[in-house]
């Protein structure tokens, strides 16, 4: 997952590859190298499931004793949801016995998510990536240019889905708002705290030799391996929103915009089930046993990617989350091939990443499912021990284990990863929202992709997904989205989406009939950006008969047509901008009904029609005296 886009180095990698197989005869026979030892499944029962009668504990129970095994329930994601652990089997297998169960509506494997960035170190930089494109760096963003359209929304929240975030980083510590942790095991935690919780903050994802050690970590995660800590979250929070204008530290891609940590990732990585249920609340969904979220985002970054297609699981959560209008942005991967989960579920913006050149780096994932590309980091053509080249310069903490003290990467740091393009499509995403908060989250990925930059091409290099020796390729609209990320481009799409004119809209009664009043409504009349409408104007265009207004500067007038006929009215709507919509339409009046006589049941009787009828009555008496 964390591959250098370095040159090879025959003799080291067979040494590396030769540890690895000695690592590898260690394990048992019987078990997958990277997979937990028990099984671990997301179940959703059907709607019309009996279980849904017990507490859910039980349904997980009961679902456990039809298979002749014991099983605990770990979390619910959602009402319906239940993650069950059991032993002696594998995930896939669990999750397949589980699947022909008469209650079940799917059942998947809970899956684990690894961080989709590369390790570094402490530095402080330049960011490159966020500067205007020149003949060096055809990627960089261009988000100079976007600020001067808009600095961002602290109105806007983006949730940073990840490892949690140090809270008390200085350049990040203004920009956030209060999160929450999802990990429900104690162990992948790694936090002290028993289960769920409201802290976010990142202690810290280190894996020691006593944890590789510790038969529970390592029955939960599957096979670990040392590492320091990553402070995953922070990097990417940092990316996406350090304070700006600050006299410290770097700029965030987003400006003003306010971050929402989401803890999932602990030191195994995350389970599905906790990840599902950190989107959902950050979208504002209801979890179980977890209060509301007060503060729903409006973009969701997932830097986190698994192999595997797409699950029955993600795909129903993110289908609730854009129901609520949230944009989901992810990571493609970095594992130079297809692309991963969730990144390649539909309704989610992939995000590929690009070297400073434009082309493919050599770790990034590709493929249909991603939307755009972004400046992810290179350190392409160095030599060992010198600076990396272009990596994306961003927060972090000095700890290697546990927390120390804040700073911040740099140039002698490998900072790449398609984490760290995923966080610049949301910022981005996020600068729109504030240059027009009436963008819905389909508005928000379609211009993006339609003020992307065309792909480069560079002669050398193959198309993809044809790739060279260490991984690049030229981009395609089908391999790599739509283009290079331009983040200019997009908001100033979405700036001018906002100038638009208000919409005017007219309700008109049923059956109008002539003589009668009407009354008409604007309810339906919108103006966009967040202005305010402000005038009405109403005005008959054509019609039989002049009719009149009870006032025509007014919301909800009244209309009365003299006669019968067609008539085709106007409003015109003004908003606090000055900017004007006009809309139009037709009312068919009908000829009001005839009175009754009385007594009859029949119509009402005209004077005209009275004198025909006398005149009828003394011609007929006549002719009986004239037969007399």
């Amino acid at each position: 997952m964390f591959t250098r886009n370095i040159p090879a180095r025959p003799m080291k990698v067979l040494t590396r590859i030769s540890l690895a197989l000695t690592a590898l005869a260690a394990l048992p026979l019987c078990a997958h190298a990277d997979e937990p030892s028990e099984a671990r499944v997301i179940v959703k029962l059907k709607a019309s499931s009996t279980l849904k009668q017990i507490q859910a504990a039980g349904r997980v129970e009961t679902l456990g004793t039809r298979l002749g095994l014991t099983a605990q329930m770990v979390s619910q994601p959602g009402r319906d949801l239940h993650v069950m652990r059991a032993s002696g089997l594998t995930s896939e297998a669990l999750a397949a016995r589980l699947a022909r169960d008469a209650d079940v509506e799917y059942a998947v494997p809970d899956r684990i998510k690894k961080i989709s960035a590369l390790p570094n170190d402490p530095l402080y930089g330049f960011q490159w990536y966020l500067q205007a494109p020149d003949t060096t760096r055809l990627a960089a963003t261009n988000a100079q240019a976007a600020w001067d359209l808009t600095r961002g929304s602290s109105a806007v929240i983006v949730a940073v889905v990840d490892s949690g975030v140090r809270l008390d980083h200085e350049d990040l510590a203004p920009r956030l708002v209060a999160g929450y942790d999802f990990i429900t095991d104690n162990l992948n935690a790694n936090d002290g705290q028993s289960g769920r919780d409201a802290d976010p903050s990142d202690p810290g994802d280190y894996v020691s030799l006593a944890d590789r050690s510790n038969p529970a970590l390592v029955a939960l995660c599957g096979t670990l391996r040392t590492q320091a800590s990553s402070w995953h979250g922070t990097q990417v929070a940092g990316i996406l929103s350090a304070e700006t204008n600050n006299s410290r530290g770097i700029a965030g891609m987003g400006g003003s915009t306010r971050i929402q940590p989401i803890r999932v990732l602990g030191k195994c990585g995350g389970f599905d089930s906790d990840i599902i249920a950190g989107m959902r609340w950050a979208a504002g969904l209801a979890v179980p046993g977890v209060p509301s979220n007060p503060t729903p985002a409006r973009v969701i970054n997932l830097s986190l990617a698994g192999a595997g297609t797409c699950s029955a699981a993600y795909r129903s959560a993110i289908a609730e989350i854009r129901a609520a209008g949230t944009l989901i942005v992810a990571a493609a991967g970095n594992e130079s091939g297809a692309v991963d989960e969730p990144a390649n579920c539909p309704g989610v913006l992939a995000v590929a990443g690009i070297r400073h050149a434009g082309t493919k780096v050599g770790y990034s994932s590709h493929g249909i499912e991603v939307g755009i590309s972004a400046p992810a980091g290179n350190c392409v053509n160095i030599l060992e021990g010198q600076p990396c080249l272009f990596p994306l310069v961003t927060l972090t903490n000095q700890g290697s284990t546990s927390p120390a003290g804040n700073t911040y990467t740099g140039t002698g740091d490998s900072t790449v990863g398609t984490s760290f393009a995923a966080p610049l499509v949301a910022g981005t995403a996020a600068l729109m929202l504030a240059a027009n908060p009436a963008l819905t989250e389909t508005d928000v990925s379609r211009f993006i992709k339609s003020s992307a930059t065309p792909f480069p091409l560079e002669n050398t290099l193959p198309t993809c997904p044809i790739t060279s020796a260490d991984g690049q390729c030229n981009c395609t609209t089908t391999t790599c989205g739509a283009g290079m990320l331009n983040t200019a481009g997009a908001v100033s799409a979405a700036a001018a989406a906002a100038v638009t004119d208000p919409v005017a809209k007219i309700s008109v009664p049923a059956s109008p009939t002539a003589g009668a009043a009407i009354t008409l409504g604007s309810a339906g009349s919108t103006a966009p950006g967040g202005a305010t409408l402000v005038g009405w104007k109403w005005t008959q265009l054509s019609g039989p008969g002049t009719g009149s207004f009870s006032a025509d500067n007014v919301a909800s007038p009244s209309f009365t047509a003299p006669v019968a006929g067609t008539y085709v009215l106007s409003l015109t709507v003004t908003d606090d901008t000055g900017r004007q919509g006009t809309s139009q339409v037709t009312v068919e009046v009908q000829a009001a009904a005839t009175k009754s006589s009385g007594g009859g049941g029949g119509g009402a009787m005209d004077l005209g029609s009275l004198g025909v009828l006398l005149c009828l009555a003394i011609l007929t008496a006549r002719r009986r005296l004239l037969r007399r």
